[in-house]
């Protein structure tokens, strides 16, 4: 295994400590001197057998390291015998000219998680083998934000699954009497939920029953739009998208009644069941996503073709990094629920906050929000993040699709790392011009079975659900604690950025969520179906 020397200025020790520490937990063989120098040795002797020793650099960049005569030692050594050097950009200086012709890493202007992200792609990229039983600690730093648990050992999951056929058997007798209890406005087990609303009962092929509800809308001060960040300047404005022509027709259904398919008491089976709804709350477009179920998660077949995907776009890709999204489970909404039509987008004002405030790009998705104040946004105009369960199923529907089109890959119908892209990882096959985030709705033959446009790529979208793994999901377990500010929260979706094996509809990101904000992270509302509402 290829081992990595760790150069830097003494005031930089902190932080060449936590990057030390962070490619120690990702497999690599650090070299760092506050770490490997023995009592007693002399300190030049010991940098000298540390230099010869490794087999890449990377150097801490600062006002402080280009003053140092030793720091210029150590890496001038490295290129001086050919040996690879990798700059990582602390803090802003000037670079002295050799380093300056090397491409760094930027940890100055983006989260530490995603520089991390860059340097593990770099260090492929040189041929650095990183150790592929990667353990628990490194879930903070790896290229896909996802963690590891361990798998069951086979016979433990033909046990579980013998248990849930039992349990699935019981809950058949249970869906039977759930019209009867969908008119008592109370849950299956005939105890009351929040607000009234009928939880979705979900079962698992590798894990008990379990129960999802739909989240409950928070109540808190109205935020404005300013409460969010500014995002990125310098993109010409736009107006929202016309519905486009190839999108699922926008229709409302006839009157309904409670028999009608898709609410309360005819769930749907197929995507195809269902023509999408949609309607306009307080400015914000929406699409109802019918009552129904869908299988939540991916198996090991489903497993191997993510990995694939992955290791066609990286060369190298760990299989344990789709294990968060398994084991699969049965999740059912016994009502039907509201999810933006669009990513929300700059130009997005509600006229009871005054005077209107928007920002270059009126069009373009709205990012660099951390998750408490995509959350705080959407209650103060009385929505609500969705779950991660709802998000899923809005995506693919009963059919449990890969993607929002179907079970086949089209970079055509999505904004994904393609040719255009300036990341190693680009994928040439596709390209469409765009080279960051596009207008909301630009890909109108990518829309999911309810009508939401964008559900893969363009930007991940916060959920409100704590990231929590393995399955199953169960809302009452705290993961839809609103309170917590401080656990990692889930995204979904893929983005601009990155590769096509993290578009699917079952992909998972997990950054901590209160002063986390990236270009590549941006959110959509949900609301919960009403009395009044259309089908109600």
């Amino acid at each position: 295994m290829a081992r990595i020397f760790v150069s830097y200025s003494r005031k930089d020790e902190d932080f060449a400590r936590r990057l030390a520490t962070s490619l120690s937990d990702m497999g690599a063989d650090i070299w760092i001197d506050v770490e490997d120098i023995p009592a007693g040795m002399k300190w030049s002797s010991a940098i000298q057998q540390g230099l010869d020793e490794g087999d890449l650099l990377i150097v801490v960049i600062s006002p402080e390291s280009m003053g140092s005569r030793n720091v210029e030692d150590e890496w001038q050594y490295y290129l001086d015998n050919g040996k690879p050097v990798i700059p990582v950009l602390l803090h802003p200086t000037k670079i002295h000219f050799q380093l300056s012709r090397i491409q760094y890493i930027d940890f100055k202007d983006q989260p530490y998680q995603l520089a991390m992200r860059h340097l593990y792609v770099e260090l492929k990229r040189k041929g650095v083998k990183l150790n592929p039983n990667i353990t628990e600690p490194t879930k903070a730093y790896l290229p896909t934000p996802h963690q590891y648990p361990t798998p069951q050992p086979k016979s433990n999951r033909t046990l579980q699954l013998a248990v849930a056929g039992i349990a699935i058997v019981a809950l058949a007798v249970v869906a039977a009497l759930a019209g009867v209890a969908l008119l008592s406005n109370t849950s299956s087990t005939g105890t009351p939920t929040e607000g009234g609303q009928i939880a979705g009962v979900a079962t698992s092929t590798d894990a008990p029953a379990v129960t999802a509800t739909t989240a409950p809308t928070a109540t808190s001060a109205s935020p404005t739009l300013t409460d969010l960040p500014p995002t990125a300047t310098g993109v010409p404005s736009a107006t929202p998208p016309p519905p486009a022509t190839d999108s699922p027709s926008a229709t409302l259904p006839p009157s309904a009644t409670h028999t009608q398919v898709g609410y309360p008491g005819s769930p749907v089976t197929r995507n195809a069941d269902w023509s999408p709804v949609v309607r306009t709350f307080d400015g914000i477009e929406m699409v109802l996503v019918a009552a129904g179920g869908f299988t939540m998660g991916i198996d090991e077949a489903q497993t191997d073709a993510a990995w694939q995907q992955c290791l066609a776009a990286l060369g190298e890709c760990n299989r344990s990094l789709f294990e968060d999204e398994r084991a699969q489970q049965r999740i059912t909404f016994e009502r039907p629920f509201w999810i933006q039509r669009y990513e929300m987008t700059n130009g997005l004002t509600q006229p009871h906050y005054g005077a209107p405030v928007t920002y270059a790009g009126d069009n373009l998705p709205r990012t660099n929000v951390p998750w408490n104040s995509a959350q705080l946004y959407c209650q103060g105009i009385g929505l609500r993040l969705p779950t991660e369960a709802e998000w899923e199923y809005a995506a693919r529907g009963p059919d449990n699709l890969t993607f929002p089109w179907g079970n086949t890959f089209d970079g055509s119908r999505l904004n994904y790392c393609d040719g255009n892209c300036q990341f190693d990882w680009r994928d040439t096959a596709y390209n469409d011009g765009f080279a960051n985030p596009t207008p909301v709705g630009s890909y109108p033959l990518g829309a999911s079975w309810v009508g939401a446009l964008d559900m893969s790529g363009n930007v991940w979208e916060w959920t409100s659900t704590i990231y929590s793994f393995p399955y199953p999901y169960n809302a009452n377990d705290g993961r839809e604690n609103d309170a917590d500010v401080n656990s990692k929260r889930t995204l979904r979706g893929g983005s601009w950025n990155w590769i096509a094996a993290d578009t699917r509809t079952t992909a998972r990101d997990d950054y901590a969520g209160e002063n986390v904000a990236s270009e590549w992270y941006g959110f959509r509302c949900a609301r919960d179906w009403q009395a009044g509402d259309v089908g109600s």
